[in-house]
């Protein structure tokens, strides 16, 4: 059975509990930190049990949205004037919006449209400026010109798809490599592995991040573990695997680290294109929306919900590309019971580069280990873009290069399946220490021959 690793995130109680006043269809849970709508859609307006202060932030946090969709309309956030006391349960409106109270206009209050998410946890406060929420790392604004000069307290309108909410405290947030390193009793890339026990390290292929990636994103532990750092706004957050997964490739991450303000996991996807062709050159990729990846010349396959609401710290994925169906599956924590979900299908004769866009509440992962049957430990895959070998001289249509060294031209057909993969110093390097197998298409080939550069 797996043992969890402590981690420091322990949460104290939140300084917060509902009002005894509340909607007729809410009831509350926890000893007044959990408010639940057990009913319908509306009627479940409930307010803090005391006033807030300025600046002092409120952490609320989805924990039950109704999974039917029968129901429009989500979760409304603000302040308001009105002191929750004095209101009669039969007087409160079905919905927050437009007037808490008919006969009293302070209330500031905002429906959240956007799709909310069980687990997300939501920001909200005020200030002299006014009031504002945080959803995806972003703040946003709920009404401006507020008066700060009576009591405020939070209303919280759970309202259509979202069912329960609770409050919550914040967890300590990973902005920097010393707060990772923080975080395990660990080394990140050197924690045991829970789930995937059946694993042996003498099987491993090394595996490595690609140093082309997104500038808001760092790597350590030679390049296995990745961390997003705490910017204003995310451009162009990729990671790339440094490994061509070819069909019956294994690939494993854990995720070390999530922020749960933001609303989806983040994106993976996989390309035919290796890494180091977008060294100095990753905006030509698309910097918000990696749908629009599908409109380049290569090939590019994408999931956007990779994961699902159950993510969590520590846990581990296998990335599987199957060799029978063409299909990239991904299983969480070696679960036996439920089935692998499909991220995609890809082409049985092409090797594909995973990738991450994590603009998501994934915010640190590593990769720790990687199964390739047909290959073997040389020369030819290990990590193309470690510190000892950099792409930066590489052009951009670099095709005809030694897929070894970098340096000289590819002069060896090999034979029977066709590929030009080396130079004539590198293919005598790769016959000693290897069996004849194609790095590309990972066939053993009889011979290679050489040919003549242009």
């Amino acid at each position: 059975m797996a043992q969890a690793v402590t981690t420091s995130n322990e949460l104290a109680m939140p300084s917060f509990c509902f009002h005894k006043t509340f909607g007729q269809n809410m009831r509350l849970e926890n000893n007044g930190t959990k408010a639940v709508r057990y009913t319908s859609f509306d009627h479940g307006i409930t307010f803090t049990d005391k006033s807030i202060n300025i600046n002092e932030r409120i952490h609320l946090k989805i924990v039950e949205v109704d999974e039917t969709r029968q129901w429009c309309g989500s979760l409304a956030i603000g302040f308001t004037q009105v002191d929750p006391g004095t209101i009669r349960q039969e007087d409160l409106p079905k919905s927050a919006l437009p007037n808490l109270s008919p006969t009293n206009k302070f209330s500031y209050v905002k429906r959240l449209y956007e799709t909310l998410t069980k687990q997300l946890c939501i920001i909200f406060y005020y200030n002299p400026d006014g009031a504002y929420f945080i959803l995806d790392g972003k703040e946003q604004e709920i009404c401006k010109s507020i008066d700060i000069k009576k009591p405020l307290w939070a209303v919280i309108d759970v309202y259509g798809n979202v069912k329960a909410v609770t409050f919550t405290t914040p967890l300590k947030t990973t902005d920097d490599g010393k707060s990772l390193f923080a975080k395990y009793p660990e080394k990140p890339d050197k924690l045991p592995i829970l789930y995937f026990t059946q694993l042996r390290t003498e099987n491993f292929q090394p595996v490595t991040f690609s140093n082309v990636h997104g500038p808001e994103l760092e790597l350590y532990c030679e390049y296995k573990v990745a961390l997003r750092k705490r910017t204003q706004k995310l451009v162009r957050p990729y990671l790339f695997i440094n490994f061509p997964l070819a069909p019956g490739d294994e690939l494993y991450i854990r995720i070390l680290s999530i922020d749960p303000n933001y609303r989806t996991p983040g994106i993976f996807g996989f390309t035919n294109v290796r890494p180091s062709k977008f060294a100095d050159k990753l905006e030509a990729l698309p910097a918000v929306d990696p749908a629009a990846l599908v409109d380049r010349k290569e090939y590019w396959l994408l999931r956007e919900e990779p994961f699902d609401d159950t993510l969590s710290e520590l846990d581990e994925y296998r990335i599987l590309f199957d060799k029978t169906s063409g299909e990239m599956l991904l299983c969480r924590n070696n679960d036996t019971v439920s089935q692998p979900r499909i991220l995609t299908f890809a082409d049985l004769n092409e090797t594909f580069y995973p990738f991450l866009f994590l603009n998501g509440r994934i915010t640190a992962l590593s990769v720790f280990a990687l199964i390739a049957p047909n290959v073997r430990l040389t020369e030819a895959n290990l990590p193309l873009d470690s510190n000892n070998r950099t792409d930066d001289c590489i052009d951009e249509d670099d095709s005809d290069r030694c897929t070894i060294c970098y340096d000289a031209k590819a002069t060896c057909v090999l034979i029977p399946c066709g590929h030009m993969i080396f130079c004539t110093k590198c293919k005598v390097d790769y016959e000693l220490r290897s069996t004849k197998i194609c790095p590309k298409c990972r066939a053993v080939y009889e011979q290679a021959i050489e040919v003549e550069a242009d």
